[in-house]
């Protein structure tokens, strides 16, 4: 059975201290940018809970200001007279603003008048991130306030600034809000940006209570694994960043199969590793020994007692349909096959010449676009397609056994040690984060297993790893002869048809 090695994530988020957040606000003449304009814009630049830098300007709008807006802004048509349109205003706005975080009360009407005047010039939407103050206090606070309006927040909270309904003063007082609200957001163990901008789905998840048990897992790559109230483990993971890739269950992610896990999930263990690689060996370890409930990928069927373990690439692919040419000379299925049989492929299968491997499927695809059978023709090209993977997935597991002990150094990760493409464990190599105690030996079955998980990695990072050491003749080199493509023996056997014919 083949096994399938789960996706890498870079889950590092940003620091919320290292952030750069720009508090804005905007009067308007009116509800709608398709019939209103701006009349004031302001905004404030905050960095590690400081206030660096303000920006506060009239606009001249399109239009009179109505008396109400007037009465509501204090904003007057006298004193807008003098100052700039829009198009004259945004140069030095978007200056100030730059890549920050955006950050509004009811953020989406601000950005609707901004994103509109910037199209009305010529200019580009905003891209920047943006944080919602309005949502957050409706997951954070909305038990302890009558409403969420700034005004309401600013009194109930005691905000150093209250708003006035000028765009300065109202930026004032969100910045506090928001300072406000992420000293709350620190008891759900949010400390990076990503985790704030997914803060509003994941409070608002129906297991949002089991947040708690993420807070204790570091900002370190490893792995990790969630169990039930009984003990059993359901599944397992790895991560650049453990404690980021956790919660991002409770985000985003809406498949039944996450929800049934959550729910399922009682405790969350992990085990630091010194990077990626180590990671990803000590996943597919702990896959094989506990096969988790919830882990398609890696699971494998439990052997009869008795049953002698085969040193072989475990793998299985599809027989090719057979084609022959009959009497009339048209092309048909010489015998039909049950199209889910499947046919082993062995160690001896990849050994040998890789073209003599692939020509039966190059040979049956040429046949089947003759007789315009495309999709025929589509599955056998897949199939040699996997085919061909295979033969250099086996050719970088065969090159790491007989490499035998080798020493790489990876970057971020330090020196990792394998004997024969298999880690080399050390009494450091792994700091128990505490919980179960993973089992770190493997079975003779399982070594091409863990094989292909270090081939496959290092074939993807290749610019990441450095070899020290190795105590083979051939080092670690691959054999020099080229796996040819399907298309190249395609070809070859459309020639020689074309050379029959003639």
């Amino acid at each position: 059975m083949a096994l399938a090695v789960q996706r890498s994530f870079d889950d590092l988020g940003t620091p919320l201290s290292q952030v750069t957040f720009v508090v804005l606000d905007v009067e308007t003449t009116g509800g709608s940018p398709a019939s209103a304009s701006l009349t004031e814009v302001a905004a404030a630049r905050y960095r590690g809970g400081e206030h660096i830098a303000t920006y506060q300007t009239l606009v001249r709008p399109d239009e009179r200001i109505p008396p109400f807006i007037t009465a509501l802004t204090g904003i007057s048509d006298s004193m807008v007279a003098d100052a700039p349109r829009i198009g004259e205003m945004l140069p030095s706005f978007l200056e100030f603003l730059g890549g920050g975080v955006v950050v509004g009360h009811n953020v989406r009407f601000d950005l609707s008048f901004l994103n509109h005047a910037l199209e009305s010039t010529g200019r580009d939407r905003l891209a920047n991130a943006t944080v919602d103050t309005l949502v957050l206090a409706r997951r954070l606070v909305r038990d302890m306030v009558p409403n969420c309006k700034l005004g309401t927040l600013a009194a109930s909270l005691r905000l150093p600034h209250q708003p006035s309904h000028r765009a300065l003063t109202d930026v004032l007082a969100t910045g506090d809000l928001l300072h406000a609200l992420l000293e709350r957001a620190g008891s759900y163990g949010i400390v990076g940006l990503e985790e704030l901008l997914d803060l509003p789905k994941m409070v608002g998840h129906p297991q949002a209570a089991k947040l708690k048990l993420t807070n204790r897992l570091p900002h370190r790559p490893g792995v990790y694994w969630f169990c039930d109230a009984a003990g059993h483990v359901l599944y397992v993971g790895k991560a650049t960043d453990l404690h980021s890739r956790v919660r991002s269950y409770f985000s985003g992610d809406t498949r039944n199969k996450v929800g049934r896990l959550l729910r399922q999930m009682d405790t969350v263990h992990f085990r630091v590793c010194p990077g990626p690689l180590t990671a990803a060996v000590l996943e597919g370890r702990l896959i094989r020994t506990w096969a988790p409930l919830f882990n398609a990928q890696g699971k494998v069927k439990r052997r009869d007692p008795g049953t002698p373990a085969r040193d072989a690439l475990p793998t299985v692919l599809p027989v090719p349909v057979a084609v022959a040419v009959g009497e009339s000379g048209q092309a048909t299925p010489a015998r039909r096959r049950n199209p889910r049989r499947r046919r082993r492929w062995t160690v001896e299968d990849l050994a040998t010449d890789p073209a003599e491997l692939l020509a039966p499927f190059a040979e049956q695809v040429a046949s089947l676009s003759r007789l315009q059978r495309y999709e025929d023709a589509a599955r056998v090209r897949d199939e040699a397609e996997h085919v061909r993977h295979l033969l250099v997935r086996h050719r970088l597991v065969e090159s790491l056994r007989r490499a035998g002990r080798t020493v790489l150094l990876v970057d971020g990760e330090g020196t990792v040690e394998l004997d024969g493409g298999l880690l080399v464990e050390t009494g450091s190599l792994f700091e128990d984060g505490g919980g179960l105690d993973p089992a770190f030996t493997i079975s003779a079955d399982c070594h091409d297993n863990e094989r292909i998980i270090v081939a496959q990695w290092l074939r993807a990072h290749a610019d990441k790893v450095r070899v020290l050491e190795s105590a083979g003749p051939e080092g670690m080199a691959l054999p020099s002869d080229r796996i040819p493509k399907l298309g190249e023996l395609c070809a070859a056997v459309t020639a020689v048809a074309a050379g029959s014919a003639a």
